[in-house]
């Protein structure tokens, strides 16, 4: 009951707060990301088959994010691609899957759990993907496409970690001096409040191919308030003199669709690198 009642808070928090002036808006500072990283990635198709697949496709990304003490917000749209692998004895099969991820936050501060050394945030995200796999093991299946959306609330909790004074330091006898630095690590944790998906039913085959007018999304159905969704993301940011920021991040997320006989379920382990160009 605590877990549901943080949620709800985390999700209708945002709705709460006080509207911001323009001023406010106009200093909040504004950059550009570029992000490039890797996945250790697996998921299980129960339409066609209970086995997992494994594999490490690569993501790039872009997006536009701005934030400060008090508010942040980020927009990302990423790519990922790569192929997925299954062994049972001596045989082998191979899927190629190339997904579409667009994902949208926004945060407000909550004062009474923020202080210098910390700030807490909450609000809202939403995410979305879409797959295509291709496995022509799978024959007359051989192509899975699914469509993923999720609702979710997020709180997100971050540590000032500068080094406000420079410092001169020796290692043997190498002597170097340690100029001020602005460096924050922050966690955000994100949980899906209202999972959708598009997919297909259980086994893949709709009536279109048997009467010589096939169509892609054949037998579709569009599910929600059903499935799992969760996910957070660990980050080191390092402030650099030019006003730029290097953010090294570890996340993971999971996923799976509702039905009976048909989920879809997928996790991933993203380790990526994101260079933030300040725009102001």
């Amino acid at each position: 009951m605590k877990i549901k009642h943080l949620t709800l808070f985390a999700f209708f928090f945002p709705l709460l707060a006080l509207a911001q002036s323009k001023e406010e808006r106009k200093k909040r500072p504004t950059y550009i990301g570029l992000e490039y990283g890797f996945c250790n990635s697996k998921f299980r198709d129960f339409a066609t088959s209970p086995l997992f697949y494994t594999g490490t496709p690569m993501t790039i990304g872009l997006g536009r994010t701005r934030f400060d003490s008090k508010r942040a917000s980020a927009l990302y749209l990423s790519f990922a691609t790569g192929k997925y692998h299954v062994n049972v004895g001596s045989e082998s099969t191979q899927s190629s899957v190339k997904s579409l991820n667009g994902q949208y936050s926004k945060l407000y501060i909550i004062p009474q759990l923020s202080n210098e050394k910390w700030n807490i945030k909450t609000g809202g995200h939403l995410f979305a993907t879409a797959n295509l796999r291709t496995n022509p093991s799978l024959q007359n299946n051989a192509i899975g496409i699914e469509i993923i959306g999720s609702l979710m609330a997020s709180l997100k909790a971050e540590r000032d970690l500068s080094r406000k004074l420079s410092k001169d330091k020796k290692f043997l006898f190498i002597k170097y001096h340690l100029k001020e630095r602005t460096r924050k690590l922050s966690y955000q944790l994100n949980i899906g409040v209202v999972n959708s998906s598009y997919r297909n039913g259980y086994n893949y085959n709709g009536q279109s191919s048997i009467l010589n007018t096939p169509k892609l999304f054949d037998g579709y159905q569009l599910s929600t308030f059903s499935g799992l969704n969760i996910g957070s993301d660990l980050s080191y940011k390092i402030y650099l003199n030019n006003k730029n920021i290097i953010q090294l991040t570890y996340g993971w997320n999971l996923y799976k669709t509702g039905g009976n006989f048909e989920q879809f379920e997928l996790a991933n382990h993203l380790l990526k690198l994101t260079f933030l160009f300040n725009t102001k």
